[in-house]
């Protein structure tokens, strides 16, 4: 039997702003990879999703290098394969923890991408983004009638 990985995205910073399919995947997983740098310790993805985290589930610190060098990068992308297919091979149920939307500027990103053609079935669950949810606690709307909305990267 195969496992599950499921990508989650746990909101903008407030554990009550995580879905309510987030937080029963996450209080259902056997694994949970939280990504993390290499000089840092912890993860903010896991403090948000702590409440909802129960006590069989094991938590897995995933580092991924947040260097310019292509080959560290892809040799810290290949451990974090190589882990998360050994525990979906397992049969285990692994989630991928990750700040705001899995699809949106997230680390997830790229693990969905080395998991996809591996035969293993992938669920995404979407979060709340950090730029709608300022507009809600500053109760101004990010857009309305005919106006356009667009997203630009300012890296």
């Amino acid at each position: 039997m195969k496992g599950k990985l499921y990508g989650i995205g746990v909101g903008p910073g407030d554990s009550e702003l995580m879905t309510v399919k987030a937080a029963r995947i996450v209080g259902e997983a056997d694994i949970i990879i939280t990504p993390k740098t290499e000089k840092k310790d912890g993860s903010v993805a896991l403090d948000i999703a702590s409440p909802y985290i129960q006590e069989h589930t094991e938590i897995v610190p995933v580092v991924f290098p947040m260097v310019l060098d292509d080959s560290t990068q892809e040799e810290g992308w290949q451990e974090a394969k190589r882990v998360i297919l050994s525990y979906l091979d397992e049969g285990k149920s692994v989630v991928f923890l990750t700040l705001g939307d899995p699809m949106f500027y997230s680390t997830y990103m790229y693990v969905y991408r080395l998991i996809e053609n591996t035969g293993h079935e992938i669920k995404t669950i979407p979060g709340v983004t950090a730029f709608c949810a300022i507009g809600s606690h500053l109760g101004y709307p990010i857009v309305e009638k005919e106006e356009v909305l667009a997203i630009v990267p300012a890296t």
